[in-house]
């Protein structure tokens, strides 16, 4: 009887997650707006056989802050691929980049609400902000706090950590600084970039439904203070 009841209990899970994530039940939409620049970044501009880093020249703090998908021309996207490709973003977050005289010892810090999680279907997130995913109600946040700035061959490196599910590891996410727009208070840089994690190796569940590789893309515009 037993036995039963726990096979019982294993498809109604399958199932749960299929009809979760198999189901086309809406998608999210991106409701980003894109500021033109006046000012863009030449990454094939070198002095003396190097690259300049365009970082050197923006000393000062920079910051955007995200809530309700308004606030701000930021967003940050994620996408796994399952029964079905699931893609989504999250409607509530923070991004404040420090930029000091040497911008290899650049902070930049990333907050990010679980509960804010939008896939287009209310179902799936709820799903998702429960246990073995994001499990909101004990992690309500997840943060990326870099320590270091290098500059790559074709892009910049934000070396830090990363804590999700109250799981910290390190990460190197890679993202270009793609230049400037707005006038005086108005005045902003842009940044965009991509990287992969796994997020079972932060303590989330495999499941049937949905791949472990998470793919996140984002792209902000920062105001400085």
């Amino acid at each position: 009887m037993i036995k039963k009841i726990a096979i019982i209990g294993g498809v109604l899970a399958v199932v749960t997650v299929v009809i979760i994530f198999a189901v086309p039940w809406g998608s999210y939409e991106s409701t980003l707006e894109k500021t033109e620049l006046t000012d863009t970044v030449d990454y094939n501009n070198e002095e003396n056989g190097e690259s300049t880093p365009s970082l050197d020249s923006l000393e000062g703090s920079y910051t955007v802050k995200v809530k309700n998908s308004k606030g701000g021309n930021a967003e940050i996207l994620f996408h796994t691929d399952g029964l079905k490709s699931t893609k989504g973003g999250f409607e509530d977050f923070s991004i404040t980049f420090e930029v000091p005289d040497n911008f290899k010892k650049s902070e930049l810090t990333v907050k990010i609400k679980t509960a804010s999680v939008n896939t287009g279907n209310d179902t799936r997130d709820e799903h998702l902000q429960e246990e073995g995913f994001f499990h909101s109600s004990k992690y309500p946040e997840i943060i990326f706090q870099s320590n270091e700035i290098i500059l790559g061959d074709t892009s910049y490196v934000a070396k830090g950590e990363l804590t999700l599910n109250g799981s910290t590891k390190e990460l190197e996410v890679p993202f270009h600084h793609l230049g400037a727009g707005g006038e005086k208070k108005n005045r902003f840089e842009a940044f965009e970039g991509a990287f992969e994690i796994d997020r079972t190796a932060y303590g989330q569940d495999e499941s049937t439904g949905v791949g472990n590789i998470v793919k996140i893309n984002f792209y902000c515009e920062l105001k400085r203070q």
